[in-house]
């Protein structure tokens, strides 16, 4: 709560301000000075025109959540709150959550539906609706993974792809929440920024415990002799984590959290484990505008779905909202968990009965609700962002709910919606829209090695300029095939060396010796999905023909060396012209 200061002036110093401050400031002077006090004076002052949130006190974190109403602006700006034409008659307190979001708490004696109409009707605000508390639905070589304590990781084929997907960018999952116990050692650097909106800082202390179990379920580290593994295995997902309550989650908070993260290009996947029953105007607004972001949307269907609940069956907020994947819970028979919500804006399920994750004192802990089946879905989304960076949301979702294990009614139903992910399933099909692609590089001569890869087909190398290739590097942009590549060259003077495997450099680069011939191939047990082709560029001969896998390229040993080289990876069958000769065995 902040303090009003209260200025006590001098009768001297109100007479002197009299000739040089206009009346209405002067009135209101007058008032907080104390030396005035006549009713039609304070009357004044509980009219003060409010242009500005630290003119009046915080809200109060055990206020009247009846009485808040949060704002959400269409724009940044400083006027925003000048704008609503607010005054002390009708506002107790407020606090400017974000730059584009404001709690306010309107006095007793005002009529809030009122209220909310009229700032709905101001042109700088996008929507306004009244706060609320929203309730968290908590009911590899990592020990609890081998020993089946982890059972979530192979119900849902993560045991398949945990090692699979090595992307180079981040892929964000912002978890808003009660925080995270950033110190946990099966989190250690699976943790980009966060911010806490409890305390306005980004200290993000876990205080309740149920951020750091969510969280555990989507990036815990894996393959490192400890603990789990979370969902992402070992690709490149991590934590945002956003603090927006301890017990309850303010909706204040939530909006400025999911407004943050939208506009966040690091964050992709945004998991929600929380909800009530209330539609809520700011709540769908904000979800909306991370929609519109492209933002992957995933929350809890609700821990509601026992027979005797009086709000079994009823549509749970945010995971009924448009554009959300609403996660029902599972138990370790792929039964329906006895608690989970049932309707029919239920989309997939994951395990969230009994379920084993990371707690928040450092340890391990069992646990269960759909607060940590929706985080297991949020991690399948990360996983396949991770392994195809041009999917979209809805090719996301598409992937999971048409690869689902159908569970109850054939086809879509209310309590398991297109039934239990299948993360490994969902990767195939994803994989299929982003092919393997070959990454290659030459040490060339008096210039050295080339400073990026090139990809699927560029030219690598200096052909036309006399300059010989004296080594090559060749990788693969795998996204989680099981392939690799293998190759060897023909050096000058030495002949045919050893096979090189995945990105080792094959030829005698800095030694002056040229490379006269090359050879490549796929391996792994989805090589055969493939078809690989190279050609060399010799010199005095130029392009040789498109050779294909295993196939020799160059004129080794007639002197000639190789110049450039191109490679292509294409999906099996892909029509490809190899007419002319890949290798010269006479150039004379």
């Amino acid at each position: 709560m902040k303090s009003k200061k209260k200025h006590r002036l001098s009768l001297f110093g109100i007479t002197l301000l009299m000739f040089f401050l206009p009346a209405p400031i002067l009135a209101n002077e007058a008032v907080h000075s104390g030396e005035i006090s006549n009713s039609s004076e304070v009357q004044v002052n509980d009219q003060m025109t409010i242009n500005a949130l630290t003119e009046i006190p915080d809200v109060d974190s055990n206020g009247n959540i009846d009485q808040q109403v949060v704002i959400i602006y269409k724009n940044t700006s400083p006027f925003n709150v000048q704008s609503l034409s607010l005054s002390t008659n009708e506002i107790a307190s407020g606090e400017a959550v974000s730059d584009r979001v404001d709690v306010l708490e309107v006095k007793s004696d005002v009529d809030i539906d009122a209220f909310i109409k009229t700032m709905n009707e101001n042109p700088n605000v996008l929507v306004a609706d009244r706060n609320r508390v929203l309730r968290t639905y908590s009911l590899p070589d990592d020990p609890y993974v081998t020993d089946g304590k982890a059972w979530q990781f192979v119900s849902i084929g993560a045991d398949k792809t945990w090692d699979q997907v090595a992307n180079s960018e981040t892929i964000g999952v912002a978890v808003l929440d009660t925080g995270l116990n950033t110190n946990h050692p099966d989190l250690a650097g699976r943790i980009i920024s966060g911010y806490d909106y409890v305390t306005k800082s980004t200290e993000v202390t876990d205080q309740d415990g149920h951020g750091t179990l969510v969280s555990g379920f989507i990036a815990a580290v894996a393959d490192n002799g400890i603990g789990l593994s979370g969902v992402a295995g070992t690709a490149n997902v991590k934590i945002a984590p956003y603090r927006v309550g301890t017990k309850g989650l303010s909706v204040a908070n939530i909006c400025a959290a999911l407004m943050d993260a939208a506009d966040r290009s690091d964050i992709k996947v945004i998991n929600m484990s929380y909800g009530g029953y209330e539609y809520n105007n700011s709540e769908a607004a904000a979800i909306q505008y991370a929609k519109d972001q492209g933002k992957v949307l995933v929350a809890s269907a609700g821990n509601e779905g026992e027979i005797t609940d009086p709000e079994v069956g009823l549509a749970s907020y945010p995971a009924s909202y448009d554009g959300v994947i609403s996660v029902a819970a599972t138990d370790s028979s792929n039964g329906r968990a006895s608690f989970s919500q049932y309707n029919n804006m239920v989309d997939l399920a994951a395990p969230g009965e009994n379920v084993y994750t990371t707690a928040f004192t450092g340890g391990y802990t069992y646990d269960s609700g759909t607060s940590f089946s929706s985080p297991i879905v949020a991690g399948a989304c990360g996983v396949l962002l991770a392994a195809n960076g041009n999917l979209s949301a809805s090719d996301v979702e598409t992937a999971l709910t048409t690869t689902a294990l159908d569970l109850g009614d054939p086809g879509k139903d209310d309590y398991f919606g297109y039934g239990l992910i299948q993360l490994d399933q969902a990767l195939v099909k994803v994989l299929t829209d982003k092919p393997l692609t070959a990454l290659y590089k030459t040490h060339i001569q008096n210039i050295g090695w080339e400073p990026d890869f090139k990809r699927n087909g560029e030219l690598s190398g200096s052909s036309g300029l006399g300059y010989r290739l004296e080594a090559i590097s060749i990788t693969l942009d795998n996204p989680g095939y099981d392939v690799g590549v293998t190759y060897r060259t023909h050096i000058q003077d030495i002949g045919w060396q050893d096979w090189r495997y995945n990105g080792e450099s094959s030829g005698t680069s800095g030694e002056g010796r040229r490379l006269e011939a090359i050879q490549i191939k796929l391996t792994g047990a989805d090589a055969d999905q493939f078809d690989l082709y190279y050609r060399t560029h010799v010199q005095n001969l130029g392009w040789l023909g498109w050779a294909g896998a295993d196939e020799q390229s160059g004129t080794a040993g007639y002197g000639y060396r190789l110049e450039s080289i191109q490679i292509m990876v294409v999906p099996k069958g892909t029509p490809f012209d190899t007419s002319g000769d890949s290798f010269i065995t006479n150039p004379i």
